[in-house]
């Protein structure tokens, strides 16, 4: 496994350091810096226009500046980087939550493109998890006091099957348009997630 850890602009405001490996390769989008500096944490890079935060000064990790105009988000550039170089995992901090609700949404699609290249990456906030399940399996185990939501990424997602959970389903088309996989919960066992075609956002958050 060959892991990168993207540190965000979100705030964090909860501990995140015991959850960077050493050999995680740690990036830092933007205003990202000052997060990780907040949790002691050092990236190995810093990569963003700076337009919503000062130049990393001293910083010790490599630093990349992007033009403020552009087509891709900080966060973005940094997926593609990921690609390219052959990472197998991504944990995604700071980049969900917050006042800014498009860049939620941009990052939830940023889950879906790490997934089309076959990356396994998750999202973190202090009350949510988020990944993504394309042509695939994933078995959670028993989380009590957590709801968990699934949604197309697509306009359909097919053959969808949940076992194990309160709501269950066998070879359903979730499409999205209706938001039948919301809020299910689990029951004292491991939840299996299956979809044969399509490409499902799986959100798992705290019940209180």
């Amino acid at each position: 496994m060959k892991r990168c850890v993207i540190i965000g602009a979100v705030e964090i405001d909860f501990p995140v350091s015991h959850l960077i490996k050493e050999t995680d390769f740690v990036i830092c989008a933007d205003k990202g810096w000052q997060n990780a500096a907040k949790q002691g944490i050092r990236p190995d890079m810093i990569v963003g226009d700076f337009d919503s935060s000062p130049y990393p000064e001293n910083a010790d990790a490599s630093v990349t500046v992007l033009p403020v105009i552009k087509d891709d988000t900080d966060t973005f550039y940094i997926a593609r980087y990921v690609v390219e170089n052959g990472y197998t995992d991504v944990l995604m901090l700071g980049l969900i939550g917050g006042k800014r609700i498009e860049h939620t949404v941009a990052n939830m699609q940023t889950l879906l493109y790490l997934a089309e290249n076959r990356i396994n990456a998750t999202a973190m906030d202090r009350y949510s998890t988020i990944m993504v399940i394309k042509d695939g399996t994933v078995v959670l185990p028993d989380m009590p006091g957590k709801f968990f939501s699934l949604f197309s990424m697509g306009d359909r997602a097919e053959a969808v099957s949940i076992k194990g959970a309160k709501y269950p389903l066998a070879d359903y088309t979730i499409t999205n348009s209706f938001p039948i996989g919301v809020s299910n919960e689990f029951i004292g066992e491991k939840v299996e997630i299956s979809v044969n075609n399509g490409s499902l956002l799986l959100i798992i958050t705290e019940k209180d």
